[in-house]
């Protein structure tokens, strides 16, 4: 698990450089990225269902986003968009397509899992995003609103 976790912090920030993300603020997205995969490691070794796990990672990984924001007052995706690269359903992209060429049947199935993968990381990223702004209305901003 180690080895993946070092893995996706890697891959993060080598894609935080097609990004072109400022240099120091990659280390925090490959940070972003790597904690977000360990907890989606965690969850599917305690046989969570591949969407909540999928939710609960982007969920971190958008909270982890949110705070980095604010801490270092730079952009939310600055953080955001590279450290979902690990939870992208890349794989189930390619099995959609090999699916399709081999006419094995099985094109919906993919079709669907990957739909909901992706679901999950939008929806996770927009509820930690809707909760940031009820929140902390105005930016940097970082007091309760009691109207």
């Amino acid at each position: 698990m180690l080895i993946q976790v070092i893995g996706a912090f890697f891959s993060v920030v080598a894609f935080s450089f097609l990004l072109h993300v400022p240099r120091k603020y990659i280390i925090w997205a490959g940070f972003t990225g790597a904690v977000g995969w360990w907890l989606y490691l965690v969850l599917m070794d305690l046989q969570f269902s591949m969407a909540v796990a999928t939710f609960l990672s982007g969920c971190l990984i958008s909270l982890c986003g949110q705070f980095f924001a604010r801490i270092l007052k730079t952009p939310v995706t600055i953080f955001v968009i590279p450290g979902i690269l690990p939870l992208v359903p890349g794989a189930g992209m390619f099995r959609i397509a090999r699916s399709v060429i081999r006419s094995d049947g099985m094109t919906s199935h993919h079709v669907t899992q990957t739909l909901i993968v992706a679901g999950m990381i939008a929806l996770s990223l927009m509820v930690v995003d809707s909760v940031f702004r009820l929140f902390f209305k105005n930016k940097g901003d970082c007091h309760v609103d009691r109207q």
